[in-house]
């Protein structure tokens, strides 16, 4: 088992420095980014397949703060219900799905910040810095791809409401802190597992998209039935398992 975890750490350390290398930093800084739809599709579907995994952060996270219990296990798979939902996620236009994804890590980066002054002050957890170093890969490529979107004429959609509102409930205490603390990374990596979803209905083209194209989707609302069943599965039995 601490193999598998090592490897899962090694391989989210290389791909983290692969997608957020420096010089993907200055040209987003400068407002070069690649041309190649399918290069930063495929760049956005590996790194949410990344982070929706919950060895990344959350698993950590649990056995740092003293929960790795099967009744706290199980408050701690209560996941929170404040992020978007894969269906409401589908829903949108390519651009206003990336708005709403940039906006919500957006917020996920500033309850992570939180976290990490109430909660864990002087305790040492890499993954954390890691998932923060991968957060910004994504919207860095966000950001590109919206870019990309914008010069092919798609027509901008405001992100989804309530995006950009507390994803994390306060605590009362130092306990329900800690509780509010692992429901709300496994949210997040729920809601990453959604993007990926997403991501993977999109097109070969920037130009066409089966997912988000309002008139195909009224003739094809039965195979847009199929990816919700899968979705209904417990999250937490899917990605945790050990």
């Amino acid at each position: 088992m601490r193999t598998q975890l090592t490897q899962r750490t090694l391989f989210s350390l290389v791909l983290g420095l692969l997608l957020l290398s420096p010089a993907v930093e200055a040209a987003v800084a400068m407002g070069r980014c690649s041309s190649s739809y399918t290069q930063l599709l495929g760049q956005l579907r590996s790194q949410a397949y990344l982070m929706k995994d919950t060895s990344c952060l959350l698993e950590p996270y649990i056995r740092l703060q003293g929960l790795d219990t099967p009744v706290l296990r199980g408050s701690c798979m209560e996941c929170s219900g404040a992020f978007p939902s894969e269906d409401a996620l589908g829903a949108l236009s390519r651009r206003g799905f990336l708005q709403t994804v940039s906006a919500t890590l957006d917020g996920v980066l500033q309850e992570l910040a939180a976290l990490q002054q109430k909660l864990l002050k002087a305790k040492d957890l890499p993954e954390l810095r890691m998932a923060r170093q991968n957060i910004q890969g994504v919207r860095n490529n966000i950001y590109c791809m919206s870019e990309l979107l914008t010069n092919g004429s798609e027509t901008p959609e405001a992100p989804l409401p309530g995006t950009e509102a507390t994803l994390m409930p306060p605590a009362q205490d130092t306990f329900q802190a800690k509780v509010a603390g692992c429901q709300f990374l496994c949210g997040y990596h729920h809601f990453m597992g959604s993007v990926e979803q997403v991501f993977g209905k999109w097109g070969d083209s920037p130009s066409r998209n089966r997912r988000h194209s309002p008139h195909r989707a009224l003739h094809k609302g039965a195979r847009r039935a199929r990816p919700s069943r899968r979705v209904k599965r417990p999250v937490p039995r899917r990605q945790l398992s050990w």
